[in-house]
């Protein structure tokens, strides 16, 4: 796995990965909707806006972060979450 740091993000950018990686990590086929996704990449070629989907792209890193971060947290009872506070 490649640890570089990710390059800065805007406030766009970074809601726009948190959706989508919400969105994914939410849906009871959530590797089925990733794919999805990126055939629409592949047909809109909109690249500067959803590109991060790609895994070559050097966004991905946070994106894929950001989707197994929201899969523990929904995976994660409330109860041990009140007792961390």
């Amino acid at each position: 796995m490649d640890h570089r740091a990710a390059p800065s993000l805007s406030s766009e950018e970074k809601r726009r990965i948190e959706r989508v990686a919400r969105c994914v990590a939410r849906d009871r086929d959530g590797d089925l909707t990733e794919k999805l996704l990126l055939r629409l990449l592949s047909i809109t070629r909109n690249g500067r806006r959803w590109g991060f989907l790609s895994p070559d792209h050097p966004l991905h890193p946070y994106y894929l972060q950001q989707k197994v971060s929201e899969r523990c947290r929904i995976l994660r009872p409330r109860t041990a979450a009140a007792a961390d506070r």
